[in-house]
């Protein structure tokens, strides 16, 4: 199982976390999406382009992986192939990663706090945590966007 955890309850630093063993860590920026990313003694950009419709993880000028939405699918692309990350209901939070016609897994919310977890299946540990934080990513989105309503702003 891959868990995404915030260090501190209201810290914007995640660890990840593979069948219990810590795997990377995110460290998010405070006003826009993107941030470092530790993963297998490498640091990793991740970042947010084109007005939040696409995002990539690379290091020393290389995109490893990158995810584009286009209309309100979001195709992810990196390390050995293509994928969705598709709503399985438009009423869930949750999103499946999809290769071709076979459901690999799903993220789901974590509890409180806002963490993430997910069960994966022959996705390589690299795809898996980009993954992760692009749903991440979103879901900070949605916060965001429901907050700033609430407010009537």
């Amino acid at each position: 199982m891959l868990e995404f955890k915030r260090e501190r309850a209201f810290g914007r630093t995640y660890q990840v976390l593979s069948d219990g063993v810590p795997v990377a860590r995110w460290s998010a920026r405070a006003w826009k999406s993107g941030g470092e990313v530790e993963l297998a003694d490498e640091v990793f950009e991740f970042r947010s382009a084109n007005w939040g419709r696409t995002f990539e993880m690379g290091s020393k000028g290389a995109v490893r992986a990158e995810a584009h939405r286009s209309g309100r699918r979001w195709s992810v692309r990196g390390y050995d192939g293509e994928y969705e990350l598709a709503r399985p209901s438009g009423l869930r939070g949750n999103r499946q990663l999809v290769q071709g016609t076979r459901v690999l897994g799903e993220f789901r919310r974590g509890g409180w706090g806002g963490g993430l977890t997910a069960e994966l299946t022959d996705v390589p540990l690299p795809l898996q945590v980009f993954a992760g934080l692009v749903v991440l990513s979103l879901q900070h989105r949605q916060r965001a966007g429901a907050a700033a309503a609430s407010s009537g702003g």
